[in-house]
């Protein structure tokens, strides 16, 4: 699995994974149910310069999980989604991982995730991170202090970037390149037989 910054250029990669997303898991990713224009309306809205999305990518270079990072005044708001055939492979947790990283990396200094009560695989999701869970009615709402980086992590981040981002281009090279070997090769045209060609 590899995971790596979201650019612009992947904004409709987005909107494709979250509207694929059934009505439940629309209702727990934003806390309410949204149509298939609100969300197309939310992902044209993301600014990829402030709004730090992360993505998960398969062995086959296709998008499977989301955490998003939208800094505020004091405090980041984090959130996450995995696609449903690949969940309980610690794809969150991952996705966690590394945002609350980048978070750091980003000058950060408190994050926090709003989520619904009886989504309990956030929750642990949140717990799991140390994070501290208040519960509040249907709401829960989770946060976390975050230290500053080191220089050492800093270093190790800028690299651990580069080599994400180039195994991810390597794995679409491949996928592409095999593609094209898999093609059948195309049928030469059927022309005339000689003698009709040359018939006069």
């Amino acid at each position: 699995m590899i995971i790596r910054k979201i650019t612009a250029f992947e904004r409709e990669a987005v909107k494709e994974f979250y509207l694929a997303l059934s009505a439940d898991d629309r209702r727990k990713r934003f806390c309410c149910l949204l149509s298939d224009e609100t969300i197309s309306r939310y992902v044209e809205g993301l600014d990829f310069m402030q709004h730090s999305v992360l993505g998960a990518f398969n062995e086959h270079g296709q998008l499977i999980g989301l955490a998003e990072l939208a800094p505020g005044a004091k405090e980041g708001e984090l959130a996450f989604s995995v696609r449903p055939d690949m969940r309980c492979r610690r794809i969150g947790t991952r996705l966690m991982e590394r945002i609350l990283l980048y978070a750091r990396m980003s000058g950060v200094g408190k994050v926090f995730v709003m989520f619904l009560s009886e989504n309990m695989p956030m929750r642990r999701l949140a717990q799991s991170a140390g994070m501290t869970v208040k519960m509040d009615g249907a709401e829960a709402y989770a946060s976390q202090e975050l230290p500053a980086p080191s220089a050492d992590e800093v270093s190790r981040w800028f690299l651990q970037e580069a080599v994400a981002h180039g195994e991810y281009f390597t794995v679409l090279g491949i996928e592409r390149w095999g593609s094209l070997v898999t093609q059948p090769r195309p049928t030469a045209p059927k022309f005339l037989s000689a003698p009709n060609a040359l018939a006069v």
